[in-house]
């Protein structure tokens, strides 16, 4: 017997291992979980959603802009002559209204009128130089004419070059008398027109000169009420030229100002992109330079408008519909707002507009409809809420 398990040691120890490693296999696999049952899949949930239907209504958009008086041009005020001012016009002062015609201030004209009696005289002098001449001609023609009746006068005889130097000298004297007339008359300077003044710099005494400017002013016909504006705006009242405005000014009324549209800017803001409408009041008495004004500008009724609630929209052009089971995306054109609805054009809203779309909405996702009362007018503001 020793010798048999001697001899066969090896086969026996194989044997015992296996034996070992096949019961804690066993016994694991006895020990566990059971597999999990095989479970199908279950139908995707529905989003529940509330549609409205908006109905169809006229509706004339209105653009609330804020603009700035502006002028078309400043004029600064230089006197053509120079000289010691005598007279300045309490007219002529910040602020005040200067009526076309007005004299604004004088300057000492006493030079100008020598200046205009030295032309008199000169012109004087050259027209006796002239007569003297004439005569002196005709003497000498009556001369020649009984001594040498065959021959033809010379000029220097004749006295033709020394006359034409006499009317040049008084042509000269002319426009010397039309220079120091002018000059003199520049020393009184006079509103161009109906204005208000920015600026003044003067005082009796003071000596001015030719190309100092003594104050600036703005023509009140001139102003205009620029008021920056966006393409989204343009598109919802159509072409802006020679549309009406309301024009309110904070600064000296709360009146209001009737004005249109006279022009479009030609260029957008390098910043801002946006472009300007340029507005002529009815009453530009009542606006002042520089102030920040209200501006409606009426566009074209639309008479095919819907109202939609403002939860709507899920971006600034776009809401979602249920057409059929499933939400479509729709892209609108804004025209206004109203009391808490978003007015837009006529769209293909199909089985509705959802009122508060979901959050990761996507096109064909299948909805469930809560369908609510159709809006009765564009002034009904509590749908969806």
């Amino acid at each position: 017997m020793r010798a048999f398990v001697k001899h066969h040691a090896g086969w026996l120890q194989l044997a015992i291992v296996i034996v070992v490693v096949g019961g804690s296999l066993f016994l694991s696999a006895s020990l566990g979980p059971d597999p999990a049952p095989v479970r199908s899949a279950k139908p995707e949930t529905r989003l529940t959603v509330t549609v409205v239907t908006p109905v169809v209504s006229s509706y004339r958009p209105y653009l609330t802009l804020t603009g700035t008086v502006e002028a078309s041009t400043v004029t600064n005020i230089v006197p053509q002559v120079s000289g010691k001012v005598i007279h300045v016009s309490p007219s002529f002062r910040p602020g005040a209204r200067i009526s076309k015609g007005e004299l604004l201030f004088a300057i000492e004209s006493s030079d100008y009128e020598l200046a205009m009696q030295r032309t008199l005289a000169d012109i004087e002098i050259a027209r006796s130089d002239l007569f003297r001449l004439q005569a002196e001609a005709t003497a000498e023609k009556k001369i020649w004419s009984s001594s040498k009746p065959q021959n033809d006068i010379p000029d220097l005889i004749a006295r033709v070059p020394q006359i034409a130097a006499a009317n040049a000298r008084i042509r000269a004297g002319e426009a010397a008398r039309a220079a120091a007339e002018l000059s003199l008359e520049r020393t009184k300077i006079y509103a161009p027109f109906d204005a208000r003044v920015i600026e003044s710099r003067l005082d009796v005494g003071q000596v001015v000169s030719g190309t100092l400017a003594l104050g600036s002013i703005y023509s009140i016909e001139n102003l205009e009420v620029v008021a920056p504006v966006s393409s989204d705006d343009l598109r919802r009242i159509g072409k802006p030229i020679g549309r009406s405005v309301t024009i309110v000014s904070d600064y000296t009324t709360d009146e209001e100002i009737a004005g249109s549209v006279v022009r479009l800017g030609a260029t957008l803001d390098e910043f801002t992109r946006l472009g300007k409408l340029y507005i002529r009041s009815e009453a530009n008495d009542r606006l002042t330079l520089g102030e920040f004004v209200s501006v409606v500008v009426a566009g074209d009724t639309v008479d095919t408008a819907l109202g939609i609630p403002e939860s709507s929209l899920t971006a600034r052009d776009q809401v979602w519909v249920v057409d059929g089971d499933t939400l479509a995306e729709r892209r609108v054109q804004i025209l206004g707002h109203e009391q808490g609805l978003i007015v837009v054009a006529a769209f293909d809203m199909a089985g509705g507009v959802v009122t508060i779309p979901p959050a990761g909405a996507r096109d064909g996702q299948i909805v469930k409809v809560q369908k609510i009362e159709p809006l009765t007018s564009l002034e009904d503001a509590d749908v969806g809420e």
